[in-house]
């Protein structure tokens, strides 16, 4: 992963030098966000897979409980903290990813039907996310607008730790909100490999063209045609 991550960024670097210093938007901006965005939908994935091996542990542990002892709640403070700023984080990469999309677009003043799937793509996949963290927050008797925001989600974690029976509640939605975020962040990662190659086409393709004016340009101005009398 890490070789493809660094081939997409020299591509990135190689079709987005400016022609003639015009001041293309990606220059150095461009490559960075690329290895950006690779790296961390990467570790967004693989924290995805630790969290819910954490939470098939406690809750095998509370599996036969109908209450959950403070004992065990000790074992799955951290995995849902981490669970609620992996959420977070993830929300907060597909929006990033958006924006580099939206700012390549404006950039480049050229419609794309390529590039404006992609930002599709994520737009459905953050919707698809939330739908499901709110279902399973609804299924287990637990308010969705309690966890609107990191912090908001966190102090209701912390109301919810405060009763035996609401433990089990927040264990069991953080169980399966854990086991669909890993597919969530398998399906995120591999939007943002293709989109990112989609990008990468885009930008070559009218660099060239941009290029290609230059020269023409370039000749005429070299060459110019003999006035005849």
């Amino acid at each position: 992963m890490k070789k493809r991550i660094l081939t997409l960024a020299a591509l990135a670097a190689i079709v987005t030098t400016p022609a003639h210093a015009t001041g293309m938007i990606a220059g150095a901006t461009f490559p960075e966000q690329i290895v950006q965005e690779l790296t961390l939908v990467e570790q967004y994935a693989t924290q995805a897979q630790q969290l819910q091996a954490q939470f098939q542990m406690v809750f095998n542990q509370a599996r036969n409980l109908q209450n959950m002892p403070q004992e065990l709640w000790t074992n799955a403070a951290a995995p849902l903290q981490q669970l609620v700023q992996l959420v977070g984080n993830a929300q907060g990469l597909s929006y990033a990813s958006q924006n580099t999309v939206a700012a390549i677009q404006q950039q480049y003043g050229a419609p794309s039907a390529p590039l404006s799937s992609y930002a599709n793509s994520l737009q459905q996949w953050t919707s698809n996310l939330n739908s499901q963290v709110a279902g399973t927050l609804q299924q287990y008797g637990l308010h969705a607008a309690d966890f609107q925001t990191t912090q908001s989600a966190l102090q209701a974690i912390q109301d919810q730790s405060q009763s035996a029976s609401g433990r089990m509640q927040v264990l069991q939605a953080g169980n399966q909100i854990s086991g669909l975020m890993v597919n969530q962040m398998q399906s995120l990662q591999s939007d943002i490999q293709a989109g990112n190659q989609v990008m990468l086409n885009y930008v070559a393709t009218r660099q060239n063209g941009v290029q290609h004016s230059q020269n023409n340009e370039d000749q005429l101005l070299s060459n110019p045609t003999p006035q005849v009398y």
